[in-house]
């Protein structure tokens, strides 16, 4: 098949790098793959010119590309390709692009519980729906796993991403109405619940005015539904980083928006800004990275799949997806939402303990080597002289898992 993936700007160049990664496991599968630079000033121009022998396919991630039109038509549609799309944000967050009318639209999501948000929002009428969790990106030289290799690690703990500061609800600005008091609720019960999805905090806000959620109602309370989102992602970060705070965690912290709490707790050790090109470096010398998967309660985000690449432990919130994947305790380490007072003294006690940690390490490398890798490799990674396991394309793994079109709102 011929591919086209378009890139565009992205936050510390992450995106980027994934289209690139994708290029290069496509590239691997025998496909023809033209990456198409948005961002550069030449950008437009390269994708115009594609249109004169076009793919079979276009990819975007997170929607790029999907509003593209011509006379009030979807581009794809006149030349008669597929769009598809890995959207890394729950749908919420790019309601214009999921929404895009395109005829031949394929969309994969990270989290299972976003795969039924869309599958419930008549307005969002795609061609095919699936879960396609993360592969991992990786820097090419080889990770040494051995006990020796992580004794040696000089990061103790390490938490890469953005800090947006205390959750603001917003709504409290709006006029006084029933919409408003529904999305105050909606927002309350994920705050009470970090694993409870929107669509089921909704559905239990509405069954509490003894009301049913219908498709037409879903439909027009969608655009209402990103607050309450970006609430209880921001709620649950901000919570934990202040627990870590109070307790002394030495954390190292790389991203936007850090200097208020690195100025609050002296144990925090801010980086700078730093960009995904670094990070990757960052990981090799970290001994346990920090995971809040913000929003993704049935899925991964793609930082877990890295950092165990590179041979970090992972502690993470708990998320079904990991419960599946990953064995607990023995490849990696997950702590609950509704009992946050127990997770920083879990763990500095997970630090103070490096056979423990290594040993963890080496299982989450092993299993993230073998089953959740962007490129597929033969590269022998080294683990004390032994050859690692062969590695999987993860993005070739996801297959669409339901066609959807309007629908009644069911679980």
């Amino acid at each position: 098949m011929k591919f086209v993936l378009m890139k565009g700007q992205s936050q510390y160049g992450s995106l980027r790098l994934h289209v690139d990664q994708l290029a290069a496991a496509l590239r691997e599968l025998a496909h023809e793959v033209q990456v198409v630079d948005l961002a550069a000033p030449e950008g437009q121009g390269e994708l115009q010119a594609t249109f004169g022998a076009p793919p079979d396919c276009y990819f975007g991630i997170g929607g790029l590309g999907a509003e593209l039109s011509s006379g009030g038509a979807s581009v794809y549609d006149q030349l008669g390709v597929v769009y598809a799309t890995l959207h890394v944000d729950h749908p919420v967050h790019q309601a214009p692009r999921v929404t895009a009318p395109i005829r031949r639209h394929v969309a994969f999501f990270l989290d299972r519980s976003h795969v039924q948000f869309v599958s419930a929002w008549p307005t969002a009428k795609i061609a095919q729906v699936g879960f396609l969790p993360p592969g991992a990106n990786e820097l090419p030289e080889p990770v040494d796993a051995s006990d020796e290799a992580f004794g040696a690690r000089d990061i103790p703990l390490l938490f890469t991403g953005t800090y947006r500061g205390a959750p603001q609800p917003a709504w409290a600005a709006w006029e006084a109405s029933p919409a408003r008091d529904l999305v105050a609720e909606v927002a309350d019960r994920m705050a009470a619940d970090a694993r409870l999805p929107i669509l089921d905090a909704l559905k239990a806000a509405m069954a509490a005015r003894g009301a049913q959620l219908t498709a037409d109602l879903f439909d027009q309370l969608v655009p209402l539904l990103q607050t309450p989102q970006a609430f209880a992602e921001a709620y649950h970060r901000d919570r934990l980083l202040h627990a870590l705070g109070a307790a002394g965690a030495p954390l190292h912290v790389y991203g936007n928006g850090w200097e208020p709490l690195a100025q609050r707790y002296p144990s925090f050790v801010y980086g700078g800004v730093g960009s995904f090109e670094e990070t990757l470096h960052l990981l090799r010398r970290a001994r346990l990275v920090l995971n809040t998967n913000n929003g993704f309660v049935a899925g991964g985000h793609e930082r877990v799949f890295t950092a165990m690449c590179a041979g970090a432990a992972v502690v993470s919130d708990a998320s079904r997806y990991y419960a599946d994947a990953f064995k607990e305790g023995r490849e990696i380490i997950t702590f609950a939402w509704n009992r946050l007072d127990e997770a920083p003294g879990q763990i500095l006690e997970l630090m103070s303990d490096t056979p423990r940690l290594a040993g963890i390490a080496r299982g989450g490398w092993k299993r993230a080597m073998a089953e959740h890798r962007s490129v597929r490799s033969r590269r022998p990674h080294r683990q004390g002289g032994e050859a690692g396991p062969l590695s999987s394309a993860s993005y070739s793994a996801g297959v669409p898992q339901k066609t959807t079109s309007s629908r009644p709102i069911s679980r």
